[in-house]
């Protein structure tokens, strides 16, 4: 699959204090790709792209750097007109903007930065997914 979207740096440029792809230890098999993006707590996490929230938790409150907390990662998920899906993880608890089933436009704000998750430092790290069988408008549902 080709990759079409143009992605917009989901965070505001002057809160960004450094884009990290290779310092974190969750970063192996599949979320390999993943970047990191270091910002204050709160900094807004805005849309890298149009499309439709196909899934939100921000339901959790803990996070550290211990892999014990894998599943604790606060998320918003997009799914893009072209079959691409985006994430934003380890955001803040209740944070989130926007509901699942809802469009959101490139540069809205979708939910803050926060700690939640398998995460040693205040980030929301981003990724861009090829899901097969995820069609644009589906809402994926636990």
């Amino acid at each position: 699959m080709q990759i079409y979207n143009k992605y917009t740096i989901p965070v505001p440029q002057n809160l960004l204090q450094r884009i990290d792809r290779t310092s974190s230890p969750a970063h192996i098999g599949n979320p390999r790709n993943a970047v990191d993006f270091i910002a204050p707590q709160n900094t807004p996490v805005p849309a890298a792209a149009d499309g439709m929230i196909t899934y939100v938790k921000d339901d959790s409150y803990v996070g550290g750097s211990d892999p014990s907390y894998w599943n604790y990662s606060n998320f918003v998920s997009i799914t893009h007109q072209n079959g691409e899906n985006t994430r934003y993880d380890h955001l803040g608890y209740k944070s989130a903007k926007v509901m699942g089933g809802k469009q959101v436009l490139a540069g809205q704000e979708t939910a803050s930065v926060g700690m939640a998750g398998y995460t040693y430092i205040r980030t929301f790290t981003f990724r861009c997914l090829c899901l097969q069988g995820i069609t644009y408008g589906q809402i994926l549902t636990p």
